[in-house]
């Protein structure tokens, strides 16, 4: 219908939302990640289909969209966002196309709190960066909020009495009560409507994307798409334009989420080509990570000892900087930082730099260790017969050295391994990120984890037997070295 206003080269429409606890939104299956389903799935497959192009999903942790939004990782992002004050300077919403009110959530068996005006006092979860934050900050004083990830997160906190309620939208809400036990919802608020999350350059999409999304209105298409999923309220019935009351499917209907409900497929079997899937870049961004780290603290650890001075408070200042400054916050810095000055970097290329990077601190001080460990002896033999400084670094000392590196070289790489997890911050989807797909879904994070669990075991072992054989090879090397010595003198 809308092909027409868009070039030839925009065949795609990729779009974003955060997979994890994202029921019944945008979820997968069971857990099953080759089937994606939800009900904002179907609103941006229909819109898609209306302008002519086949969509493309992308994954993101939900404090993270708007963020890959603005780095043009993707064309929209629709996941539960609203036009909120602050916001809409940076980026463009669409008509809304959904309505729904902020729902109170507490446990069964407390008393003390039956509205929104009893939550003065108590702590407070809700999704970070939503409309039910802003509401809570603003309409209570004394309330303590804390922000969770995803919605998951924030009830696993309920039921373990970390916090006393939570502020979730109407739809979310509902589907976690009826699928946990425990919980019940006491009291609602407020209207919060949906829109689209467009980057400021795409303002003819948006007007495109507007089209669509009135046509749904109208034609009944977007009221096909609410009854499906069993989400119709009252705020969404104000704000449609026109509706077909016989066509709304009301609690208790054969809708698929009714389907969904009270039900939870575990299914190892189906779990496992997608843990082991993960794994293998897991795997690959751990390797290549330790390569640059490798490389980066062998070069940084010959400035710091052997290079002039000014170049050895360089390399100094560089590991210093380096070890000092969280991991996460390097991650941050390099793949949302770095484009502010024209630095634009794929995820998977910012992920492997910045842990290799960061890694490479922790193997320059090993390096150091182990050129420190050789006699200098050895290098005043190396000049002795000729050579430079550079190459009794590389025939004489490093070869040396490596034997004293070996053992902390696999330690670190089996840590690197393990804090290659957090590269899924950056839309990267590794074996942690999986699991947390796929267990949050199926609501399975006991035998799910375990799984995962072993995997890593699995991938770390062979690494931990090579760094038992590294230092028994080294024990050999020190008991050979030990008896060339003839009255406390080398016999060359």
């Amino acid at each position: 219908m809308f092909g027409s206003i868009l070039s030839a080269d925009e065949s795609v429409l990729r779009w974003a939302a955060d997979a994890e606890s994202g029921a019944p939104n945008v979820f997968y299956e069971d857990g099953n990640l080759s089937n994606l389903v939800g009900f904002e799935k179907d609103v941006i497959e229909h819109i898609a289909k209306q302008l002519g192009r086949r969509t493309e999903f992308h994954q993101n942790d939900w404090d993270s969209l708007i963020s890959g939004l603005q780095r043009n990782l993707y064309d929209v992002v629709i996941n539960g966002f609203s036009p909120e004050e602050g916001k809409e300077s940076n980026v463009l919403f669409s008509s809304p196309y959904y309505a729904c009110g902020l729902s109170l959530i507490v446990r069964t068996n407390t008393n003390n709190i039956k509205s929104i005006l009893d939550c003065s006092g108590v702590v407070v979860g809700v999704l970070r960066s939503s409309k039910a934050e802003s509401v809570l900050t603003n309409s209570l004083k004394d309330v303590k909020v804390i922000g969770y990830p995803n919605e998951y997160c924030a009830i696993s906190d309920l039921k373990d009495k970390r916090i006393d309620a939570i502020l979730l939208d109407g739809q979310v809400a509902t589907y976690y009560v009826k699928k946990l036990s425990g919980l019940k919802i006491i009291d609602e608020l407020d209207e919060i409507r949906y829109s689209i999350v467009l980057a400021p350059q795409n303002g003819k999409l948006m007007a495109a994307i507007n089209d669509v999304i009135g046509n749904m209105k109208r034609d009944g298409s977007l009221d096909a798409i609410v009854s499906k999923w069993n989400l119709h309220n009252s705020f969404y019935s104000q704000l449609r334009e026109t509706a077909d009351e016989s066509k709304i499917d009301q609690p208790g209907s054969n809708s698929e989420l009714s389907k969904r409900r009270d039900q939870v497929t575990i299914k190892y079997s189906q779990a496992l080509p997608f843990f082991l899937k993960a794994a293998c870049v897991t795997l690959m961004i751990s390797i290549l990570a330790m390569c640059v780290a490798i490389v980066l603290g062998l070069c940084l650890a010959i400035m710091r000892v052997y290079m002039p001075k000014w170049i050895s408070f360089f390399a100094i200042s560089m590991i210093e900087f380096l070890r000092g400054i969280p991991l996460l916050i390097q991650l941050f810095f390099v793949f949302y930082g770095l484009p502010c000055i024209g630095i634009t970097l794929p995820p998977l290329v910012a992920g492997i730099l910045t842990l290799g990077m960061n890694y490479a601190a922790y193997e320059a001080e090993n390096f150091r260790a182990g050129m420190a460990a050789v006699p200098y002896s050895q290098m005043e033999a190396a000049r002795a017969l000729g050579m430079n400084q550079w190459q009794s670094l590389r025939h004489v000392i490093l070869p040396q050295a490596f034997t004293f590196v070996l053992p902390p070289l696999t330690n670190d790489f089996i840590a690197i391994l393990k804090d290659s997890s957090l590269i899924s911050l950056i839309t990267i989807v590794e074996l942690t990120k999986t699991y947390m797909l796929i267990a949050s879904n199926s609501f399975n994070f006991f035998g799910m984890g375990a799984v995962v669990a072993c995997i890593y075991f699995l991938i770390g072992l062979p690494f931990a037997q090579l760094a038992k054989l590294a230092e028994k090879h080294l024990k050999l090397e020190k008991r050979a070295y030990s008896s060339r010595k003839i009255g406390g003198k080398y016999n060359r």
